[in-house]
């Protein structure tokens, strides 16, 4: 049930993203900037990798025989609040979209995801942390592209700590986004 209410929430995201006609069903008269759809990325991307938490989760537990009944049963209350935090999330992404909200929700799903991720680590063991420490990336990347994307609109600051890798990581975001930025200047024949 969880994982299909995060592909209805990606379904209709896509749909209204992709055609002025499904807006228009809402009688919503507002649609996105340009310089939403650059946001929209990472925050769908979220919301993708929740899904993704979700069916992988749901896979390995029907193939896992070593796991107690105990530890099983706990796992779905850990998946629990993410149809919810999903749903909040994708609801501050229809138009107008303000971005301060869309951080704010997407905070709480990575906040989530995250522990969702450490204690399905302890359930599952260490046969499981590979998969799980690619959504562990998978969140952190999002993460970092929102966060980078917020950087250079002037809406949060970059602050670097002495070894600090989520930090790094954020600066590596907005590097990436520059980049891209450029090439797609560069593209449309427009040089910096």
């Amino acid at each position: 049930a969880h994982a299909n209410i995060i592909k209805d929430a990606l379904r209709e995201l896509e749909e209204a993203k992709n055609s002025d006609s499904f807006m228009e069903d809402f009688e919503c008269e507002e649609n996105w900037s340009d310089s939403d759809f650059i946001i929209m990325s990472p925050l769908l991307g979220m919301i993708k990798t929740s899904g993704a938490l979700t069916k992988k989760t749901m896979d390995t537990v029907k193939k896992c025989d070593k796991l107690d009944k105990l530890k099983i049963d706990a796992i779905p209350n850990l998946f629990a609040k993410i149809p919810e935090l999903v749903d909040d999330l994708a609801l501050s992404l229809y138009p107008p979209l303000d971005w301060n909200v869309s951080k704010t929700e997407a905070w709480k799903l990575k906040d989530h995801m995250e522990e969702v991720i450490t204690q399905l680590g302890e359930i599952l063991g260490p046969d499981h942390k590979t998969w799980l420490d690619f959504m562990e990336k998978a969140v952190k990347h999002n993460t970092a592209t929102v966060q980078g994307i917020l950087i250079q609109h002037g809406m949060a600051q970059l602050q670097l700590g002495e070894g600090n890798q989520q930090e790094k990581e954020k600066g590596e975001a907005v590097k990436e986004v520059e980049e891209k930025k450029g090439e797609g200047a560069t593209k449309n024949g427009v040089s910096s």
